[in-house]
């Protein structure tokens, strides 16, 4: 009786008294698999407004980019007065960065997601006003409203799915990159009829982020306690464990570098080196926007079970084999296929290197989120102009090998690290 209990427990808790020799024989015997006692994404409520809140964050940041050109026609100003708007976005991460990590301790994530969102659809709106300060305060609420989330949800995911938040951070950035897609495609479709450009900036994002403000009125459920799991191990998972967070901070800083070089700068190569037209160029730079999404879509199959620093290490190759396609080939389409393929590799790099950062002070990750913030702040204000000012000297082509220089900096790192933690020393 004591070996059949025994045995029957053993079945309960997935560990089968015959040997794993083949996935047939235990299906056979009606036994589990390892594939099936392998941790999976639970996609709950929590993740799902989560994820949706990062959705409208994307659209209505990279929208921005589409809305500049009407912008500046309907205030009558010259193009520099509009393009100081995307730098309010690093300018507001800066700030949360310095200060954003105790005030989200202070208010809670769930009212920091609402007030991110009040932000975000403020800001958004008072962006259509046809009168110049009231633009300047909008851009200013929308970078204000954005970079509280960024800090919030990877936070508020990593609580919720500890071992698996470099998949559910992923998959949350997947959300992002597709709305950053469809943006300007509905400002553009918009536009193409003869609608105001309003319409498509704000009439698909609007009522869902106020949906969302009005969702987080009840109380959320975001994680477990810090504690171990029930196998007695840490929860976090190889390479999340808790650690120094300068070498983590730096990662995000380099991938975010790399990652915005390429947003802001691949449309302009696509123009001097293919000769590229006005809507061509942004057209075929789309390809690595469209690269990430896909990536990041398939952030949980890619990154379950695997250290997250040699997951950075393969990406950061595959991004570089996309780079050098991209800068190299002669051929348009064979660029912009090149270019697709550095999103792939490039889409992972800021989930990774975010969630290990947050894994780095376990016991105060708001103000882990808030230093990432920082990072991002500083990379998106910085690498993107410094290309543009090495370009001035030695022309976009040379200038763009700070890309796979960036790559090859963060790839070193991840394989020091990743030898460091098999040999038992923090990472």
């Amino acid at each position: 009786m004591q070996r059949r209990a025994r045995s029957a427990a053993g079945d309960q808790e997935g560990m089968p008294s015959l040997p794993l020799c083949s996935a047939c024989r235990c299906a056979a015997a009606g036994r589990t698999t390892e594939a099936d006692i392998a941790p999976r994404l639970t996609r709950d409520r929590a993740t799902g407004l989560l994820y949706a809140a990062l959705g409208v964050l994307g659209y209505l940041l990279n929208g921005m980019g589409a809305i500049l050109g009407p912008l500046q026609r309907q205030l009558h100003v010259d193009r520099a007065q509009v393009a100081f708007y995307p730098s309010l976005f690093a300018l507001a991460l800066l700030a949360v960065g310095l200060l954003g990590g105790r005030l989200v301790e202070r208010m809670g994530h769930r009212a920091a997601l609402r007030a991110g969102l009040c932000g975000l659809a403020g800001g958004a709106g008072l962006l259509g006003v046809p009168s110049r300060f009231p633009t300047l305060v909008g851009a200013a609420l929308l970078g204000c409203g954005g970079a509280l989330l960024v800090q919030v949800v990877p936070a508020a995911l990593t609580q919720l799915h500890q071992a698996l938040a470099p998949a559910a951070v992923g998959e949350a950035n997947a959300v992002s990159s597709f709305a950053a897609v469809l943006a300007p495609a509905a400002v553009a479709a918009a536009i193409a009829v003869g609608a105001d450009w309003r319409i498509g900036y704000l009439l698909p994002v609007l009522p869902v982020a106020a949906a969302l403000v009005f969702l987080l009125r009840r109380p959320l459920s975001l994680g477990r306690p810090e504690a171990d799991g029930p196998t007695g191990h840490d929860p976090a998972g190889p390479g999340l464990e808790p650690g120094p967070l300068p070498g983590r901070w730096m990662d995000v800083l380099v991938a975010v570098s790399v990652e915005f070089c390429l947003v802001f700068w691949a449309a302009d190569a696509f123009r001097d080196w293919h000769h590229a037209g006005p809507a061509a160029a942004p057209a075929l730079a789309a390809a690595f926007l469209v690269g990430m999404a896909v990536a990041r879509a398939a952030a949980a199959r890619l990154t379950t079970g695997r250290h997250p620093l040699t997951v950075v290490v393969i990406a950061c190759g595959t991004a570089g084999v996309g780079f050098t396609t991209f800068w190299a080939v002669p051929s348009t389409l064979g660029a912009a296929a090149g270019l697709f393929v550095t999103g792939l590799g490039v889409a992972l790099l800021y989930p990774l290197t975010l969630t290990r950062v947050l894994a780095a002070w376990p016991h105060a990750r708001d103000r882990a989120a808030a230093r990432a913030a920082l990072a991002s702040g500083l990379a998106i204000g910085i690498a993107p102009l410094a290309l543009a000012g090495l370009a001035d000297s030695v022309g976009l082509r040379s200038a763009y090998l700070i890309v796979p220089a960036l790559l090859t900096v963060l790839a070193a790192h991840a394989a020091t690290r990743a030898a460091a933690s098999a040999s038992g020393r923090s990472a």
